[in-house]
């Protein structure tokens, strides 16, 4: 052939001639360094590398369109120039070294050029040397880069020793094109479509160790770790004990690895393969590499060594269809131009002896690039010379941060160790994933949280607050107000008057009242009585209300004298008489405006209400209400909050937001919703006032608002911004409930910029807030729901109750002093969701799991 002869590209070649033309400013390129120690001869090191690149026919073509196809000009006289870049005078001739390589690889290199590679001598002293070479993809991989270094080691040596160089070419890239052509026509082709196309036919969503997505960037974080020969050795031990080597031993612990900081059972890698599978193809230089996507199904219960067994059985598998390109695959299974990962993180396994040895001078090469990165690559190299096994960890820095990668290199090495250690029959569950260090972060350090808090009950708290400040203003309904004074009398008296009909500590009472000053009257009175309130909302359908009274068999309900109550027969017999021990009885009706509750009565009616007084003596652990939430069949299910959760509710209040910003708080949420109790108590036990209305879009009908602190959803918080304009005025803006979008946020920013914008979260079986976070001006996404606050712990498990790494998604259990008493008569459903802490203190402490998924940031 001549040296104008133009042939296609092959498909390796194709994919990335088209990757280059979409994304032109991000080099596709490769890159070593051969370190030689010992005294080269320049003169001779010049002819040899100029033979052997002119021996590997793939680096000397040029790239050219030909009627609109990509084609490359095999030219076998093209080879480059090799000039030598002494930097023996350098303060520091190693980072001078690194710093002339980024330079060299931050250049050009079109596709158009006349040589698309760049190659240097760089001499650091009289006796080291680093031999640079950079090439952009379409005419090496990796596996080429090696090829070509052992042949300028072997020409150099023969010269050196007076041998006689015979000209040859690396292996027959004619031969090797051929050979690919002949592949994509032939039934063997077929075979590896239908395998691949059966194996990913129902589109599996890969995940990797972030959720975002970027484009593929040359520019990467990179971070080596050295394993030590002994480390190594064990690994190799490991491996053979579970009948696999290192590498299948990596390919295992990188399934699993994303397994377990993921959730997922369904992995599915890329796998880097070096696309030859023939002997010629094996001897030539050429760009034949892939990435095939290797799926692997990872259960916490498989042992480690099935673990193994499956993943090296799938590579094997995989690597048995390699000539098969990723791109073909991806235009099967129509993912072409889909923003969706095609598999997570790259595992590469170097398989190769980088030694050399240039006429007895030692040799050794070194990758610094194999390519753009467009999410997490795992590069592992054996070092064959008894200094260990390198891994290396390049992330794209647009999804992972400097000190993530480092968590994770740090980590997965761990875990892989731990593998190669365990028993075979281990359960994955058990090999650890975080070291002593983490756990103690996400166990203890993240949850000290502890805060004294003296034992209390909750009227106690109000009526000291009224003792402090009798005249100041408690609450506001409507143009009306009531001072702490009469808020303190009226709710006395009341409270008197169900003591007189029996009403005591563990008596439920249900409050079935418009939203007026009269309800606040109606709940305090109930807590003053020793009984736990419980909200009913008449608006509910008659059989909702039928069934929670039925539950609950209230002592009496506080009503008003047009109200209608369902009859609680209605609620038949789902209400669950049989789990209430008998406890059914006719409920005693309290109509609050039959009631002289302002004034009438003696001085000492509107004293405070004592345990002599009371059924039976208060208790911090009475129940302080009982609210019903929908259970998963729709049965709605009663938490019963006890007075020392509240107290320890008011108390975190108190401490975080303080006197001043709750000063007047606005009471639009329904008692239904735990919300109501920070929104009612957390101001009265402070010194500040509450403003009841009907929701938050009565704020909006009376035309805006001006207080202290404004509480809600941010589905209603939203819609209220979206009447239209409003006067409000609020220091604070606290949300719950739903997941807060960073819109809202801004668009609270934008109506209150000197407000501070707070995200809480918290079952209501953990008294109403567990976690908070305020926003802090740089809210992207979702906000995070915050750090537990005050004598609360979180933990994020996995299916076996084990810590997650920060970072991982698992299940939220909360513990702490915030924990509901359990379920109303659900002695079952109680045991089932408060389960036993095995990171208390305390014995027979538990913890509510949430059901939720969460999981830690890096700040915690």
């Amino acid at each position: 052939m001549s040296s104008t002869e133009f042939v296609p590209l092959s498909a390796a070649q194709q994919s990335v001639w088209y990757a280059q033309q979409l994304a032109p400013g991000t080099p596709i390129h490769l890159a070593q360094y051969i370190e030689i120690e010992g005294r080269l001869d320049h003169g001779l090191f010049d002819r040899v590398a100029r033979i052997a690149a002119h021996e590997a026919l793939a680096m000397n073509v040029r790239l050219v369109e030909r009627d609109g196809i990509a084609h490359q000009r095999l030219d076998p006289d093209a080879s480059a120039t090799i000039p030598l870049v002494d930097l023996s005078g350098e303060p520091d001739p190693r980072a001078a070294a690194r710093a002339r390589m980024r330079a060299r690889m931050a250049e050009p290199l079109p596709l158009d050029a006349e040589h698309l590679y760049i190659t240097e001598l760089l001499r650091l002293s009289p006796d080291l040397h680093w031999w640079f070479l950079r090439a952009h993809h379409t005419i090496q991989d990796a596996y080429s880069g090696a090829i070509v270094s052992r042949r300028a080691a072997e020409v150099y040596t023969i010269l050196a020793n007076g041998g006689e160089y015979v000209p040859a070419e690396q292996g027959d890239y004619r031969r090797v094109l051929a050979e690919e052509e002949a592949y994509r026509r032939s039934e063997k082709f077929e075979r590896d479509r239908a395998y691949w196309t059966e194996r990913f036919a129902d589109r599996p969503v890969a995940v990797s160790l972030s959720d975002g997505l970027a484009e593929p960037t040359a520019d990467y974080l990179t971070r080596i770790t050295v394993i030590p020969p002994e480390e190594a050795a064990g690994l190799a031990a490991g491996a053979r004990r579970l009948r696999t080597a290192t590498p299948g031993l990596a390919i295992a612990a990188t399934a699993a690895y994303v397994a377990r900081m993921t959730g997922t059972e369904d992995v599915v890698l890329g796998l880097a393969v070096s696309g030859r599978t023939t002997q010629v193809a094996l001897e030539t230089p050429a760009m034949l590499a892939s990435v095939l996507p290797l799926r692997v199904a990872v259960t916490p219960d498989m042992t480690v060594e099935r673990l193994v067994r499956t993943a090296t059985r799938a590579a094997a598998r995989a690597l048995r269809h390699q000539r098969y390109r990723r791109e073909d695959l991806l235009r099967d299974l129509r993912l072409l131009g889909e923003r969706r990962r095609l598999h997570g993180p790259v595992i590469n396994i170097m398989a190769f002896d980088y030694r050399i040895d240039f006429a007895g001078l030692p040799a050794k090469m070194h990758a610094i690039t194999t390519g753009p990165i467009d999410d997490l690559s795992i590069n592992i190299y054996d070092n064959f010379d008894g200094t260990g096994m390198r891994v290396d960890f390049d992330a794209h820095p647009d999804l992972y941060t400097e000190s993530e990668v480092a968590a994770h290199q740090d980590r997965y090495v761990r875990f892989l160790r731990a593998l190669g250690d365990a028993d075979p029959a281990t359960p994955l569950r058990d090999v650890a994933l975080l070291d002593d260090a983490e756990r103690g972060l996400v166990l203890r350090e993240w949850n000290d949280t502890s805060a004294p808090v003296a034992p209390a009950v909750v009227p106690g708290l109000v009526e000291a607050q009224a003792a402090r400040t009798p005249a100041a203003t408690a609450v506001t309904c409507d143009g009306a107000a009531l001072t702490y004074a009469e808020l303190n009398a009226r709710a006395n008296r009341l409270a008197r008057h169900l003591i007189g009909r029996g009403v005591g500590p563990e008596d439920f009472v249900a409050l079935a009242l418009p939203r007026d000053a009269d309800l606040i009257v109606a709940a305090l009175a109930v807590l003053k009585a020793g009984a736990a309130y419980q909200p009913i909302d008449l608006a509910y359908p008659a059989d909702r209300i039928a069934y929670m009274l039925a539950d609950a068999a209230p002592a009496a309900v506080i009503t008003t004298s047009s109200a209608a109550i369902p009859d609680t027969a209605a609620a038949g017999a789902g209400a669950a008489a049989d789990e209430r021990d008998g406890r059914g009885r006719g409920i005693a009706r309290v109509e609050i405006d039959a009631l002289d509750l302002a004034g009438g009565g003696s001085a000492a009616d509107a004293a405070d209400v004592t345990d002599a007084e009371r059924v039976r003596p208060l208790r911090p652990g009475n129940a302080a209400y009982v609210i019903y939430t929908s259970g998963s069949t729709g049965r709605p299910k009663g938490v019963v909050v006890s007075h020392a959760n509240v107290v320890d509710l008011c108390a975190w209040a108190g401490r975080e937001f303080g006197p001043d910003r709750l000063a007047r708080v606005l009471f639009s949420t329904s008692m239904n919703f735990d919300v109501s109790v920070f929104e009612w108590l957390a101001p009265l036990t402070a010194g500040g006032s509450i403003d009841v209305v009907r929701d938050l879009l009565a704020v909006a009908e009376r035309g805006g608002w001006s207080g202290t602190l404004i509480s809600g959803v941010p589905s209603a918080v939203s819609a209220l911004l979206g009447t239209g304009r409003l006067d409000l005025r609020a220091g604070d803006v606290v949300l719950a409930g739903e997941a807060l979008p960073a819109r809202l946020v801004r668009d609270l920013r934008a109506l209150l910029p000197d407000a501070r914008v707070s995200n809480v979260y918290g079952p209501t079986e953990a008294t109403v807030y567990a976690a908070a976070w305020h926003d802090d001006g740089n809210t992207a996404g979702h906000a995070p729901i915050g750090r537990p606050v005050a004598n609360t712990r979180a933990y994020v498990l996995d299916a076996a109750l084990g810590p997650v790494p920060p970072g991982v998604p698992g299940e939220l259990y909360l513990a702490g002093e915030g924990l509901a008493r359990g379920y109303l008569h659900r002695p079952g459903l109680t045991a089932d969701r408060f389960v036993a802490c095995p990171f208390g203190g305390r014995p027979g402490e538990r913890m509510y799991r949430t059901g939720d998924l969460v999981r830690w940031n890096r700040d915690g």
